[in-house]
């Protein structure tokens, strides 16, 4: 048995509504879920534990198939099954894997994060390319990062776009929204945390010490970097050093320097 199934052949069913909703923002907001799609996404959501509202499945996927190939049980979980020329009708790529699912967002605290004796979090002023977005978060994961933390301007997390680009890390990672940035860099002096802002007239990343059990490293994005109202709230000002020609690096890749580089001096991930 492949749980509960409900066979769906009008794009007017309230459900196939609801997921063509949650292609939108706004409505990811309002029900606090997203979408995952393909084999490999929607395979790693239910065997992490991800709490799903429903599994979507084409006419023709191979249901049974997919079930053997997971490693937990998901007899309990809800199925939508629809017309192949529904599902391509509400997936988000252009070749349809024929499997998508409806993940409810988690939903984290930024009070438990600071009250933990040590952290590490990517702190993400106004990142707006999803591609960026989704491979900043896979590297905190890599790395072992605590999460991340978008302020107001970002693109959504939770866009199909920066999923997809996650490879799976959106399950892992916490994610923190923060619309009052002020507000929230206040919090982190108060908890002695040390915050780490990668900016242009900054010093030697390489040369940055180190040693500190809090660190919010912020990130700006690559045309207009962080904004000079939050550079006010930092502990240190770090650059990248680029002896060579190129006048930046694109805002993932200097993302995984940066939080390789700070992560190594707290954490010894190498010599």
């Amino acid at each position: 048995m492949v749980g509960l199934q409900e066979y769906i052949t009008s794009p007017h069913n309230p459900s196939i509504k609801r997921i063509k909703m949650l292609h939108h923002k706004k409505y990811r907001d309002v029900y606090r879920q997203y979408l995952v799609e393909g084999v490999k996404m929607v395979k790693e959501a239910v065997e992490q534990g991800e709490s799903i509202w429903a599994l979507v499945a084409a006419r023709g996927f191979d249901l049974l198939g997919f079930k053997e190939q997971l490693d937990v049980d998901m007899d309990g979980l809800k199925v939508l099954r629809v017309e192949d020329k529904l599902f391509s009708s509400i997936s988000d790529t252009q070749t349809p894997q024929g499997i998508m699912a409806v993940v409810n967002k988690k939903e984290y605290s930024l009070e438990g994060l600071f009250s933990k004796p040590s952290f590490f979090i990517a702190v993400l002023d106004q990142i707006r390319d999803p591609g960026n977005l989704g491979t900043i978060i896979r590297t905190l994961d890599a790395a072992g990062g605590d999460g991340a933390v978008l302020l107001k301007g970002c693109t959504d997390p939770y866009s199909p776009k920066v999923v997809r680009s996650t490879m799976g890390s959106i399950f892992r990672v916490p994610i923190y929204e923060v619309d009052d940035h002020i507000a929230f860099f206040k919090a982190l002096i108060q908890a002695k945390v040390h915050i780490l802002v990668s900016h242009l007239h900054g010093s030697n990343l390489f040369e940055w010490p180190g040693g500190y059990d809090k660190i919010a490293l912020v990130i700006g994005n690559e045309s207009e970097g962080v904004r000079q109202e939050i550079c006010r709230f930092a502990s240190s000002l770090v650059k990248i050093p680029m002896p060579g020609s190129a006048e930046s690096l694109n805002a993932s890749v200097a993302a995984g320097i940066l939080i390789y580089e700070v992560l190594r001096k707290s954490r010894q991930l190498g010599p």
